[in-house]
């Protein structure tokens, strides 16, 4: 208690410390979750099997199936996604063949009835005399008043009311083999021949609207409903597949394990966090007598869109330091040891939360036209890594941009082209000469990225972190990408090396971030990459001590290890000269 005390006071005495870095935007973020618990496994009768090919029908909280027992007898399970229950329907109409929601009511297609049923009680309301088409499923739509039914690779149109067919239209893809209703006007076309990408077609307008990428296998889309607030819902006992996602434009995002967070605007999104304590763990021999010491440790930044740490403690002999750019770092006195002495401590402790992030950028912005502010100019700055101003680098940008001045498209054709460079563990070269050899490890990537848009005014930064295999109990500085300033957003990722590779700020990596640079190296590290370092007035003694540093990551209950990135990239290892601590670094 009374070490927590001590940390409580610690920090509200030192108030400054907590500032904005230079050029973060403080964002909103607000939940979004899904209105079905789905942390509840499903466990799906073992009695019943489904087909591939049938769609699954929802309605108010219930999802309908068609299913078979170990007879082959058929019949339509109803699952409550509130209680997670299933029952069984008395439905004697024959084989179902296709179904759909229509005007609140289900309408459910067999061999040569259509069926009205109440979409509560199941009873029939009316029924139509409906075109013979066998036994084969075949799925319908309703939009306004007329049926779509998907008949290879066409559409036949048939009225609500009378049930005749009205007219034929061809689609514009080859190898349809699902269709389920979108809203009104558009309809998913869905097919294992095109992966995990939907078709948006608009039946009134015959045209195809956009293509859609789920994020899961395209098995599972064969069982993908759509619910209201263009809300998806995946119930598939083949894949064991189950749960909600929502879209925002083009971007399809989970709410199964997680909740989803929006930034103010729909500025951006953040998912599928993962949670952890983590400890940095401190162990320090003395070779020889040594005087007081200080060391100094970097710390992970506070409360960025892509991660947040709560709970922190530090211990005792440290004290915080936060630069201009929200760096952050304690600095820890040792007093004087014998040789021998061995000193284990843990210097920091928080609760961090990573998450995937995406950006979603303004197509309106244009270039930064003007003097740049005051507080960026260091991020503008050439230097010995950059060569900005070369003549390949010149080459290379007028190649990429042209006379392009539209940021986004700046942006993701450098993010394009960089992600392009082959890896391949590096020296260290500059820009230039990594164009010229066309391969390089992540800190030249990122040299390269900062010189093609320093070069057009874009402030730009080194990004210090960790790349994670979350299957690894500790956390290493291992990695390195760059971070770009954009008008209303802030710092947003260009991460060429993590997925999904090709695209301006977005990273689903969930990397622990260190530190934003404006040139190669920490202001509290000398002497290379690593966490830890003596204070620049002792790296003297470097030679006469021996010490080791592990961020270690601590189990939790609620720790997240869905979509976990498991690193393709080759490793060099390398030990801090005198450290003990170990490096890896692409």
């Amino acid at each position: 208690m009374k070490k927590m005390i001590w940390v409580l006071v610690f920090l509200l005495s030192l108030p400054s410390l907590i500032a904005v870095g230079v050029g973060e935007i403080p964002i909103s973020w607000t939940e979004v979750r899904s209105k079905y618990n789905w942390q509840k496994p499903v466990l799906f009768p073992e009695s019943e099997s489904v087909d591939l090919f049938e769609s699954i029908l929802y309605s108010d909280g219930r999802v309908f199936l068609q299913t078979r027992d170990t007879t082959r007898q058929t019949s339509i399970l109803v699952w409550n996604l509130e209680s997670g229950e299933s029952t069984k329907l008395p439905w004697k109409e024959g084989r179902v063949t296709g179904w759909t929601e229509c005007r609140g009511n289900l309408l459910v297609q067999t061999a040569k009835t259509l069926w009205d049923l109440d979409s509560k009680t199941f009873s029939v309301k009316r029924k139509l005399s409906w075109p013979d088409k066998g036994k084969s499923w075949q799925d319908i739509v309703c939009l306004d008043n007329q049926i779509y039914r998907l008949a290879g690779n066409q559409l036949e149109v048939y009225n609500l009311n009378s049930g005749e067919l009205e007219s034929k239209i061809l689609l514009p893809f080859p190898s349809v083999q699902r269709m389920t209703k979108r809203s009104e006007t558009e309809v998913f076309l869905i097919s294992s021949f095109w992966g995990n990408s939907i078709q948006v077609f608009s039946p009134k307008d015959q045209t195809n609207v956009k293509e859609l990428k789920f994020p899961v296998t395209h098995r599972s889309l064969f069982k993908l409903v759509v619910l209201p607030e263009d809300r998806f819902l995946i119930f598939d006992p083949l894949t064991k597949t189950y749960g909600e996602w929502i879209g925002f434009g083009n971007s399809i995002f989970p709410l199964t394990t997680s909740s989803l967070e929006v930034a103010a605007g729909a500025k951006g999104y953040r998912f599928s966090p993962i949670q952890n304590q983590i400890e940095y763990q401190f162990q320090l021999t003395a070779l020889v007598d040594i005087p007081e010491t200080k060391f100094h440790f970097v710390l992970p930044k506070e409360n960025i869109a892509s991660q947040t740490l709560r709970e922190e403690s530090f211990g005792p002999e440290t004290g915080l330091e936060v630069d201009a750019a929200g760096n952050r770092s304690i600095n820890l006195t040792v007093k004087a040891m014998k040789a021998g002495d061995t000193k284990d401590m843990t210097v920091y402790r928080a609760l961090l939360t990573r998450y995937k992030i995406q950006w979603n950028l303004d197509p309106t912005l244009n270039l930064p036209s003007g003097q740049t502010k005051e507080e960026f100019q260091s991020y503008m700055l050439d230097d010995w890594f950059l060569k900005m101003n070369s003549d390949i680098v010149l080459e290379k940008r007028k190649t990429l941009f042209e006379e392009n001045r539209n940021l986004k498209e700046i942006l993701t054709k450098t993010q394009e082209y960089v992600s392009s460079i082959p890896y391949k563990s590096g020296s260290f070269e500059s820009a230039p000469k990594v164009i010229e050899k066309n391969n390089g490890g992540c800190t030249e990537h990122s040299y390269v990225t900062m010189a093609l848009l320093r070069g057009l005014g874009i402030p730009s930064r080194l990004v210090w972190n960790y790349l994670p295999t979350e299957s690894s109990k500790e956390i290493t500085f291992n990695h390195k990408f760059v971070e770009v300033w954009v008008e209303g957003f802030g710092w947003i990722p260009m991460e060429p090396l993590a997925a999904p590779r090709s695209k301006p700020g977005i990273t689903h990596a969930r990397h622990v971030v260190f530190a934003g640079l404006s040139g190669t190296n920490h202001p509290k590290i000398a002497g290379g990459d690593r966490l830890v370092q003596l204070s620049k007035e002792q790296l003297g003694l470097a030679k006469k001590i021996k010490f080791k540093l592990v961020v270690a990551k601590l189990e939790m209950e609620n720790e997240e290890l869905e979509g976990t990135e498991e690193r393709n990239l080759p490793q060099k290892t390398n030990r801090a000269l005198n450290s003990g601590e170990d490096m890896v670094v692409p």
